[in-house]
């Protein structure tokens, strides 16, 4: 007992579902659907040849329109899936003999349903995204000011790495990867600034990994990775340097 089924809504588009015995619950392309449906017509319609010899096999498929709004269309098709009882129901249904497709054209209700509680807990969220975006925003513009600061002044980086730890529980909670990234590299700066190199080492290369791996590149973690690790080797060229300059000023001596 399958059921063949074509949802089209107000805007003409449409989606082809075929409802087996078993419950189980298949999207096909439109193609595949109306070939679908000509082969269970011929088998469950045997080939007619009149006494005159000629073929009277139904050509045609035949459908059943039903306008129904969207809320009772819902309902109607997840019975169907779930019910095998129902399913039988309306398939020994009189007006379904000879139906090979059952048509449910979408229209609007007489009376819109708005799910207040569900807009309560959108409006939250989307309410919750703003601010969350309004104090990032407020953080990198403190941190950025802070990590200047933080060329001249340790006390200074100290604080910028504590932002940037906070935009990091931030991105966490919001739950985008490359946020994270970002707010470690910033990080990464810091350690930079407080001559924590090696640290900072490690943390632009797990993101430079991490940015190279993706599908889609993302160029800008790419090119900030670049840019904090030439910064990087900068601090490794000077520490270097005054330890030469050291070395040769005890051996003068």
């Amino acid at each position: 007992m399958t059921i063949l089924l074509c949802i089209s809504d107000l805007s003409k588009h449409k989606e082809f579902k075929e409802i087996e015995s078993n419950n189980n619950v298949k999207t096909l392309p439109r193609k595949q659907f109306w070939e679908r449906a000509i082969t269970l017509r011929t088998q469950n319609e045997p080939t007619v040849i009149d006494a005159a010899g000629k073929d009277k096999t139904r050509r045609t498929l035949r459908r059943l329109m039903i306008e129904i709004d969207g809320i009772n269309a819902f309902y109607l098709v997840r019975e169907l899936q779930q019910f095998t009882q129902f399913r039988l129901l309306i398939s020994t249904n009189p007006a379904l003999r000879g139906v090979d497709v059952l048509w449910l054209q979408l229209k609007q209700p007489n009376k819109e349903v708005i799910d207040y509680k569900w807009n309560r807990m959108l409006a939250h969220s989307l309410w919750e995204r703003i601010e969350v975006e309004y104090l990032m925003s407020w953080l990198s513009t403190l941190g950025g000011g802070y990590s200047a600061l933080g060329e001249h002044f340790t006390k200074c980086a100290d604080i910028a790495g504590k932002i940037s730890l906070r935009q990091l529980d931030i991105g966490l909670r919001l739950g985008d990867p490359f946020l994270q990234a970002r707010c470690k590299l910033y990080y990464s700066i810091s350690l930079i600034q407080t001559g924590q190199l090696r640290q900072a080492k490690y943390i632009i290369r797990e993101q430079y990994k991490f940015a190279r791996k993706q599908k889609e590149v993302d160029g800008r973690l790419v090119k900030m990775c670049q840019g904090i690790w030439l910064r990087l080797q900068y601090e490794y060229f000077l520490r270097l340097r005054s330890k030469q300059s050291a070395s040769n000023f005890v051996g003068f001596v």
